[in-house]
């Protein structure tokens, strides 16, 4: 990621060192002088960028919310009215490679979500247009009769919750890493949802084991 204008080599280490450490251990389990120490300067030093640790925390889940990108060919796919068929395995390769490639976002989302009060605005700011942008899309889809019986903002918060929170719930109930690949993991979400509306799926949905 380019550095935004203005922020120094310093900024940067402290940030990224920020992003590892509450991503691993959340807000109340990381404290700045653990982030100082894996960004390999004194606490003083940090200080003077982020008075507070919030401050701190929010420059982290920023440096990553900002680089959430949208392929044009999705775009064009969703303004289009492409088939379902055609965007909702574009859509889950999307969500897949946000969330889960590193995982580092989903973890600082649910930090900010849970832990930190005053940063949901700040993750609205960012996630909210892809957001509707998805959700603009099934109600169309609704409209034209092409998904019926399902409401527009539960086909979308069902492939982004499926998607979300999928290996993390699969290793917290059985302890065990899910392990699925991007090549598995697109058409088995795929699969989901176009099932859930429907449609024919894309190909056999691959087991946990398998």
């Amino acid at each position: 990621m380019k550095k935004k204008a203005g922020k120094t080599v310093t900024e940067v280490r402290i940030v990224e060192a920020a992003v590892q450490l509450f991503a691993r251990n959340g807000f109340k389990g990381t404290s700045t002088r653990d982030i100082s120490r894996l960004a390999r300067i004194n606490e003083v030093t940090l200080f003077r960028y982020f008075p507070h640790k919030a401050q701190l925390f929010s420059a982290a889940a920023e440096s990553r919310l900002s680089r959430i990108r949208m392929g044009r060919e999705l775009q064009n796919k969703l303004s289009g009215d492409a088939s379902l068929h055609v965007t909702v395995p574009m859509l889950t390769e999307f969500l897949v490679e946000t969330f889960f490639y590193p995982p580092d976002l989903l973890r600082l989302i649910s930090v900010a979500a849970f832990e930190v009060p005053g940063t949901d605005g700040m993750v609205r700011e960012y996630l909210g247009p892809f957001f509707d942008t998805i959700q603009g899309y099934f109600e169309r889809c609704a409209a034209k009769g092409l998904m019926q019986g399902i409401e527009p903002s539960i086909a979308t918060l069902g492939l982004v919750g499926v998607v979300g929170a999928h290996q993390d719930l699969y290793r917290l109930f059985t302890g065990q890493e899910l392990g699925w690949s991007l090549e598995k993991s697109v058409p088995a979400y795929a699969n989901f949802l176009l099932g859930a509306l429907g449609h024919t799926q894309l190909d056999p949905v691959p087991t946990a084991e398998s």
